[in-house]
C-alpha cells in the first residue's frame, strides 16, 4: 500500500512538472522569438554615450573583441546607400551599442559602426573577423586613402556566404579580412548586414601572429563534433537497417540532419565545397533543421510507442512531422521568418512531452534505464534550444560561447540518446533471443504433440472398431427387446462412428498439413461428385433443410472424389449444425469457365470480420460455435483439400445473417458434354442460386 501511494505521489508531481513546463515552454519560446522587438526599441532610445569609444589596439593585444566599440543603424526599407550611411552617422542617427544581439530572421538591412585606434607601438596588420558563417551578404567598407569620390576614402570588402569561396579576401570558416591601420588616430569601418537567415553578428580583432592559436580551440571543437556525428550516422544506420528498427532509423536520420545543418551554419562546407551558391547553402541550412524536426518527431513516437498507448499524441507528432515537411520550400523565401519560429515552437513542445512521458515511463517501470536516457537527452536538448533561440533572437549576446549554445548541447544530447538507443539494442537482441527460443521450444513440443496425437489417435481405431462391431453385433443379434435398451445400443454406435470420423479427420488432415497425402484425382461428373459429397447428409433435419442446385451436372471434373467430398461434406455439415433450426442451407455447385465453384449458404450468426480472417486456422472456432460440440478441424481440412487441388476457400459472413463459404477450384473441369457448358452466375454477395 506504501508502494502504490508513493507511486500516485510521483505521478502527481511528474503531471504537476509537465503542466508548469507545457505552459512555460511556448511562454519562454514566445519571450525569444519577440526579443528582438525588445532590443530594437532599446536599441532606438536615447543614449547617454554619444559615441561609441573607439577599441585600441596595443603591442600586447593578441585579441579583442568589438563588443563595446560600435554603433548600429537600423534600415528597414532599404533605402541607405553607403554615402547615406555617412550622413546619417554625421546626424548622430547611429546608437551605440555595448554588446552584440542577434537579430532573428529579419528582412532588414544592419549598419555598423566599428571604432579602433591604434597605439603607438602596436603593429599596423591586423585581421577582423566576423560571424556567423551562414550570413548571406557582409559588405565592409575600409577606410583608403588612395580613394576618392562621394564616399572619399573607403574601399568596399565582400563577404558572406553569397560571396564564392574563391572571391573572399580571407579562405577561412568565417569571414575574415586583414587591416592595416594608422598609428595614433581613430578610425572607423562600416558594415552593411544583410540576410534571409538569423542575423546574429560578432566581430573580434586579431593580432596576425595569433590568429591562427586562437583559432584552435573553435577547430578542435568542431573536429569533434562532426566526428561523433559521423559515427553515429554510420553505426546507426548500420544497425537500424540490421535490426529493422524504426526508432533506430528516425535517430540516424535525426543525427544527419544535425550533421548536415552544421556542417553548412558554421562554414565548414564553404571550405570544403568551395565557390557554393549562396542560396544552395540557405536552402540546405533551412531544409535540414525542418528534417530535423520531422525526424525527431518520428523517433518520439517510435521509441515511446506511442501509436500504440497515446494514439491521440500519436496522430499529432505524425502531424508535426507533416509540417515540417511541408515547410521545406520556404526556407529560401521571406516566410522562413514566420515558418522557423513556428516549427521550432512545435519541436520544442514535442521534445517536451518526450521528456515527461520518458520521465513517467522511467517512474513506473525503474528498470527500465534507456527511459531515463530519453529524459536526459530531452531536457539537454531543450535547454540548448532555448539558450540558442535567446541568442539568436537577441535576449543574450551572441559571443556568450564560443559556438551557438545547442551545438554544444547536440553533443550531450547525442550521447544520452545513443546510450538510450544502445539499451533499447540491448533489449531488442535479448527479447528477440527470448523469442527465438521460445519459437523453437514451441515447435518441438508442437511436433511432440502432433506425434504423440497422431499415434494416439492411430491406437483409437482398434478398440473404436471393436466397440462398434460388438454394439452393432447386439444390435443384430435380437437379444435387446426393449426401446430404452435399443436406444443405448444405437447411441453407442452413433458415438463410435462420430469417434472413428474424428480419429481420420485428424490423421488426414495432419498428413495434408505435413503433405505426406498425395491426392488421385479421377475424372467423374459434377453430379456425381455432389452425390458422393451429400450422400448421408439428407436424412432426418437435413432432409427438410438442404436445398442442392447443380448447373450443369454432366460436366467432367478432374478431382479426388473422397478429399473433395469431405470438404465439402465439411462445410454442409457446419452450415446444418450452426444456423439456427429450420432454417434453409443452399448448395449450388456449377462451372465457371473450366473452374470449379461450389458455394453453401447458411442463415445462421454468422461471424465478425476478424473472425473471418482467421477461418481455416487449425483448432479455430468462432465464437457463434459456444455451446456447439466441434474440433475446429473441419473447415481447417476443407481449406487444406481446396488447396491441395490448387484452389482456394473464401468466407463471406454478416453478424446475426449468415455466412457463405467458397470452394473454387481452377481448372478441374475437362471437355464439356452435350448439354453441358452453361457458366455459373455469379450471385449477390450472400445470395445463392435456388430451384
Amino acid at each position: 500500500m506504501t508502494g502504490n501511494r508513493w507511486m500516485v505521489r510521483v505521478e502527481g508531481r511528474c503531471a504537476a512538472a509537465f503542466r508548469f513546463l507545457w505552459l512555460a515552454a511556448p511562454v519562454l519560446c514566445l519571450l525569444a522569438a519577440f526579443a528582438p522587438a525588445t532590443a530594437w526599441a532599446q536599441a532606438q532610445q536615447p543614449s547617454a554615450v554619444l559615441a561609441a569609444d573607439p577599441l585600441r589596439l596595443t603591442a600586447s593585444t593578441e585579441k579583442a573583441t568589438l563588443a563595446g566599440h560600435f554603433a548600429r543603424l537600423i534600415d528597414r526599407d532599404h533605402s541607405l546607400g553607403f554615402g547615406d550611411a555617412l550622413r546619417a552617422d554625421a546626424e548622430g542617427r547611429f546608437e551605440p551599442q555595448t554588446i552584440f544581439r542577434g537579430a532573428g530572421q529579419t528582412p532588414d538591412v544592419h549598419w555598423y559602426r566599428f571604432d579602433l585606434l591604434r597605439e603607438r607601438g602596436a603593429p599596423a596588420g591586423w585581421i577582423l573577423e566576423l560571424g556567423e558563417a551562414y550570413i548571406d551578404r557582409l559588405d565592409l567598407y575600409v577606410p583608403d586613402p588612395a580613394l576618392s569620390g562621394d564616399a572619399a576614402g573607403y574601399s568596399l570588402v565582400r563577404m558572406g556566404d553569397f560571396v564564392p569561396f574563391s572571391e573572399r579576401p580571407m579562405k577561412t570558416r568565417l569571414h575574415a579580412t586583414q587591416l592595416t591601420l594608422p598609428e595614433g588616430k581613430p578610425v572607423s569601418l562600416y558594415l552593411r548586414v544583410e540576410s534571409v537567415s538569423s542575423i546574429t553578428l560578432r566581430a573580434s580583432v586579431y593580432a596576425v601572429p595569433a590568429y591562427a592559436g586562437f583559432q584552435m580551440t573553435n577547430l578542435l571543437f568542431q573536429g569533434l563534433f562532426f566526428g561523433v556525428l559521423a559515427i553515429l550516422t554510420l553505426g546507426y544506420v548500420a544497425l537500424g537497417l540490421l535490426l529493422r528498427d524504426g526508432a533506430l532509423l528516425a535517430f540516424t536520420a535525426y543525427v544527419m540532419s544535425v550533421f548536415t545543418f552544421y556542417f553548412f551554419s558554421t562554414g565548414v562546407a564553404a571550405v570544403l565545397l568551395p565557390d557554393m551558391p549562396g542560396w544552395l547553402q540557405n536552402l540546405v541550412v533551412g531544409c535540414s533543421a525542418f528534417l530535423g524536426v520531422a525526424a525527431a518527431a518520428s523517433m518520439w513516437d517510435r521509441i515511446l510507442d506511442l501509436r500504440v498507448h497515446y494514439p491521440r499524441l500519436h496522430r499529432i507528432y505524425v502531424g508535426i512531422r507533416w509540417l515540417a515537411l511541408l515547410s521545406l520550400p520556404t526556407a529560401v523565401s521571406w516566410t522562413y521568418s514566420i515558418t522557423n519560429p513556428l516549427i521550432l515552437l512545435l519541436a520544442t513542445l514535442s521534445t517536451l512531452t518526450g521528456v515527461v512521458l520518458s520521465i513517467r515511463q522511467a517512474v513506473r517501470n525503474p528498470a527500465d534505464t534507456s527511459a531515463r536516457y530519453y529524459a536526459a537527452s530531452g531536457l539537454t536538448a531543450i535547454s540548448g534550444n532555448t539558450l540558442t533561440q535567446f541568442v539568436v533572437r537577441g535576449s543574450l549576446p551572441t559571443d556568450l560561447l564560443f559556438a551557438d549554445p545547442y551545438q554544444i548541447a547536440v553533443l550531450a544530447t547525442m550521447l544520452c540518446l545513443g546510450s538510450g538507443l544502445a539499451l533499447r539494442i540491448r533489449t531488442l537482441q535479448v527479447e528477440r533471443v527470448r523469442a527465438q527460443e521460445e519459437s523453437a521450444f514451441a515447435t518441438k513440443r508442437a511436433e511432440e504433440q502432433r506425434t504423440f496425437v497422431a499415434m494416439l489417435s492411430h491406437e483409437f481405431r482398434t478398440p473404436l472398431a471393436a466397440i462398434q462391431g460388438a454394439a452393432q453385433m447386439i444390435e443384430l443379434s435380437g437379444d435387446v427387446r426393449t426401446p430404452s435398451m435399443q436406444s443405448r445400443v444405437r447411441r453407442i454406435v452413433d458415438t463410435t462412428r462420430r469417434m472413428s470420423d474424428l480419429v481420420e479427420l485428424f490423421l488426414s488432415a495432419d498428413a495434408l498439413d505435413q503433405g505426406a497425402l498425395a491426392l488421385k484425382p479421377e475424372t467423374v461428373p459434377l453430379d456425381m461428385l455432389m452425390d458422393e459429397a451429400l450422400d448421408g447428409l439428407t436424412g432426418a433435419d437435413g432432409e427438410s433443410r438442404l436445398t442442392v442446385t447443380v448447373e450443369t451436372p454432366e460436366r467432367l471434373l478432374r478431382v479426388d472424389v473422397p478429399f473433395l467430398g469431405v470438404a465439402v461434406a465439411n462445410l454442409v455439415r457446419n452450415a446444418l449444425r450452426y444456423s439456427h433450426p429450420g432454417t434453409a442451407v443452399r448448395v449450388a455447385a456449377g462451372m465457371d469457365g473450366r473452374d470449379l465453384v461450389i458455394r453453401v449458404a447458411d442463415q445462421g450468426r454468422g461471424m465478425t470480420p476478424e473472425e473471418v480472417e482467421r477461418i481455416g486456422s487449425i483448432y479455430f472456432r468462432a465464437s457463434s460455435s459456444k455451446g456447439t460440440k466441434g474440433s475446429g478441424l473441419g473447415l481447417y481440412m476443407t481449406q487444406r483439400i481446396a488447396a491441395a487441388h490448387g484452389g482456394s476457400l473464401a468466407v463471406e459472413s454478416t453478424l446475426g445473417v449468415g455466412s457463405v463459404f467458397t470452394i473454387r477450384l481452377p481448372g478441374v473441369g475437362e471437355q464439356e458434354t452435350t448439354g453441358a457448358g452453361e457458366r455459373l452466375a455469379t450471385p449477390p454477395a450472400g445470395r445463392l442460386p435456388v430451384q
